[in-house]
C-alpha cells in the first residue's frame, strides 16, 4: 500500500472525507466510509504498480516519500470522483495528473524512485537472458556489420 486511509484522514480531515464518501450525510456521521476510501486506495495501488512493474521489483521494500505523496494525490482525486455530482477541485486534479506524468517518467526511466532498487539481472547462465526479458538472438544474427552501420550514421 502506497498510502492509507489514516494518512488521507490526517491530511484532508475527517469532515471532508465524510462529505466525499457518504452519499447523503445526515450530519451525525463521525467517521468517513472507509470502504470507499480503501477501495480507491486499492485502485491507485494497482495503477502505480502498473507503472512500476517494468522497472522495479514489487512489492517495494519501503515506500519512497515522493511515491507516497503522489499516491495521496491520486487517491483523493479518485475519492472526489466517486460521486459524479461532485467536481474535483482544479488543484487536486492537476496534482493527480502530475503524479501520473511522473509515474510515466519512472516507467520510461526518465525519473527514478529514491530508495527502491532495480531488479537484479539474473542471467542464470543462459546467453541473452536479463532481468527484464530473454532473447534468442546473438551477434551472428545481425543483418548489418559495424562498417555498414557507421555509413548510415555518417561516422
Amino acid at each position: 500500500m502506497y498510502t492509507t486511509a489514516e494518512t488521507l484522514i490526517d491530511k484532508y480531515g475527517v469532515d471532508l472525507l465524510i462529505r466525499l464518501t457518504i452519499k447523503q450525510p445526515t450530519g451525525e456521521e463521525t467517521e468517513p466510509d472507509l470502504t470507499v476510501i480503501n477501495r480507491e486506495i486499492s485502485r491507485v495501488d494497482g495503477i502505480i504498480d502498473g507503472y512500476l512493474r517494468s522497472r522495479y521489483t514489487l512489492p517495494l521494500s519501503e515506500v519512497p516519500p515522493e511515491l507516497a505523496g503522489y499516491a495521496e494525490d491520486m487517491a483523493i482525486a479518485r475519492i472526489y470522483g466517486c460521486m459524479p455530482e461532485r467536481t474535483i477541485p482544479e488543484d487536486l486534479s492537476r496534482a493527480s495528473k502530475e503524479a501520473t506524468a511522473w509515474l510515466r517518467d519512472v516507467q520510461k526511466g526518465l525519473a527514478s524512485l529514491s530508495v527502491a532498487e532495480l531488479p537484479s539481472a539474473s542471467t542464470g547462465g543462459e546467453p541473452g537472458a536479463t532481468g527484464f526479458f530473454k532473447t534468442n538472438k546473438t551477434a551472428a544474427d545481425r543483418i548489418f556489420d559495424d562498417a555498414t552501420l557507421d555509413r548510415f550514421t555518417g561516422r
